[in-house]
């Protein structure tokens, strides 16, 4: 089941639009913010967490990574949330692109790179992008959707990068709006007071006292390639009269709040879509979140259940473990949304699991 949430003519021409044509994308990126310990668990380690968008792209199209002979999963051995989203790729077939917006290792698959990709600095000793960098990867994603847009009628775009919910965290505080203790994690315990330190002594090296003006500074300072590019993206589409589901956690709020600074939100056209995970986390705020940065934007929320699950890695999304990342959310609701059965859902991301871990013998 899909819970769709605000603007009901907005869900009856996606319903209507999902029929003529739909493209899904990935944008992937690394941000040095995952490297500080304890801010993600979205990796084996604190380093490894700079491949782990690299591991996941290539997961999801492969159904094994290429780059390294290693399963993205958490440091407990809970699995990427990629293994749903690949189900669903398997069994609808929609058109899958992966665009780089700075990852640290470049995929081993057929992929767009923006052509000013980079890294992410780890935005409490460094900026996170120089300020034309910020305000070319905006530029680009926006040509991408553009040159895109012919294609389809709705843009599922999803992401994978570790450290994203304290970067997201510092953007909107930077723009002006209230955002800390109310960012998802991957971690059951989510680490609310280091990500706070974090922003509070990036705020501190910068020198800087929100709000900030101008979105692109905000984000150069104290943000990272991937929800800039994101933001592109949207507002290319957006303008092109096209549908744009952003398929992520708290990470999107960003992504509304730069659209939103940037006068680039198309209540009519634009949503975010998530797992009900994310949504029932007691820790964070998503509902709240979207409805303070972009009141009005439609929410669907993808009401997937692994309580009855016979694998131990799949019932940790239950007791609290990753809950979203690399489109899950988005394209459960999409499946859905386009005539599938859920239980079939169900049981064809327990084969996918089956074949990732060995066939069973996890």
């Amino acid at each position: 089941m899909v819970k769709l949430l605000g603007n009901p003519r907005l869900w009856s021409g996606i319903k209507e639009a999902v029929n003529r044509g739909v493209f899904t994308l990935i944008f992937i990126a690394s941000t040095r913010v995952s490297t500080i310990p304890g801010i993600s668990i979205a990796g084996s380690s604190p380093e490894a967490t700079l491949l782990t968008p690299t591991l996941d792209v290539e997961y999801l199209l492969l159904g094994r990574p290429r780059s390294l002979d290693a399963i993205p999963v958490t440091p407990e051995g809970v699995p990427t949330p990629a293994l749903i989203s690949r189900a669903v790729y398997r069994a609808k077939g929609f058109p899958l692109l992966i665009v780089d917006a700075g990852s640290y290792r470049e995929p081993k698959i057929p992929h767009i790179a923006l052509p000013s990709r980079r890294v992410g600095g780890r935005i409490d000793i460094e900026d996170a992008l120089p300020k034309r960098t910020a305000e070319a990867l905006f530029e680009e994603a926006k040509v991408l959707a553009s040159s895109l847009s012919p294609a389809a009628e709705v843009f599922f775009v999803g992401e994978s990068m570790p450290g994203g919910t304290t970067t997201a965290m510092t953007i909107m505080e930077a723009l002006g709006f209230r955002a800390r203790g109310r960012v998802s994690s991957a971690a059951p315990r989510n680490p609310h007071q280091l990500k706070e330190k974090v922003l509070l002594d990036a705020f501190k090296r910068a020198r800087a006292e929100p709000p900030i003006e101008d979105p692109i500074e905000a984000v150069a300072n104290f943000g990272d390639p991937l929800h800039i590019s994101l933001a592109g993206f949207a507002a290319g589409a957006l303008e092109r009269g096209r549908y744009v589901i952003l398929s992520g956690g708290t990470q999107m709020c960003a992504v509304l709040a730069i659209l939103r600074r940037m006068g680039y939100l198309f209540r009519d056209r634009l949503a975010v879509a998530t797992t009900q995970w994310l949504v029932e986390d007691s820790s964070s705020d998503f509902i709240g979140l979207v409805g303070e940065v972009a009141p009005g934007v439609g929410v669907a929320i993808a009401e997937l259940s692994f309580s009855d699950a016979p694998y131990i890695g799949l019932r940790a999304y239950e007791e609290g473990y990753v809950k979203e990342g690399v489109g899950a959310g988005g394209l459960a609701a999409l499946y859905v949304l386009t005539g599938g059965n859920e239980e079939k859902l169900k049981h064809a991301i327990y084969r996918e699991y089956e074949e990732l871990m060995g066939h069973g013998s996890a």
